[in-house]
């Protein structure tokens, strides 16, 4: 029997993840839950379950922050961020940060569990959209493609996800620099990165992008 242990501030979520995961009994044993992040670190280093199920915005705590702080207090055991942030931004860097895997909201309940089971089998998941986007960058950067000049476009970085987290809140240029203790220039820099990777042509369209789909 594996435990499992569930970190959602929206209770709704967090209930139905809950059954969820009661409805595979005895392969899965909840063991506990919480709302917060605080007492979500605290319960996962005393229980160390086999398995974390966490969302990434809990309360003041959001994005790969979070991630990273499960991630730690988790050790070496897996951790399954299912979230409503878009996986096309945020999936890799989260496995990149340790998360073995990643599930939107809009999905969980049809993908959660095939998920739960092969990060407990050792294996890493995430979507057919996220996997094939890895597979096709890779295939960029073979020998051929990079003859040709065509080494693959990168992900956005962990950097440029989090200036994407600072437009989503409304911050200006000076403020996102202040706050990651970067100069304006690297911001703008940054800015005109993800403008790049993302097919964004102006500001304006970045700063909706940054709003309706972080």
């Amino acid at each position: 029997m594996n435990s499992v242990f569930i970190l959602d501030d929206h209770d709704i979520v967090r209930f139905g993840l809950e059954t969820l995961v009661a409805s595979y009994a005895p392969s899965l044993r909840l063991v506990g839950s919480a709302a917060s992040l605080t007492s979500g670190l605290r319960q996962i280093s005393e229980l160390q379950p086999d398995l974390v199920i966490s969302d990434m915005s809990l309360g003041e705590s959001k994005g790969l922050d979070t991630v990273s702080a499960v991630v730690k207090a988790q050790g070496h055991r897996p951790v399954l961020i299912v979230s409503m942030h878009d996986e096309l931004i945020y999936a890799e860097q989260a496995l990149a940060l340790g998360a073995k895997g990643y599930v939107m909201k809009e999905n969980a309940h049809a993908l959660v569990s095939s998920a739960a089971f092969a990060l407990l089998r050792g294996e890493t998941w995430v979507s057919s959209n996220v996997s094939s986007r890895i597979l096709n960058r890779l295939m960029k950067r073979s020998p051929l493609h990079i003859q040709n000049g065509d080494d693959g476009e990168s992900p956005l970085s962990a950097r440029e996800v989090q200036v994407l987290e600072k437009l989503r809140h409304g911050k200006t240029t000076k403020e996102i620099a202040f706050g990651l203790g970067l100069s304006s220039r690297t911001v703008d820099v940054h800015r005109a990165n993800i403008k790049r990777k993302l097919g964004l042509r102006s500001g304006s369209e970045l700063i909706a992008f940054a709003i309706t789909r972080m």
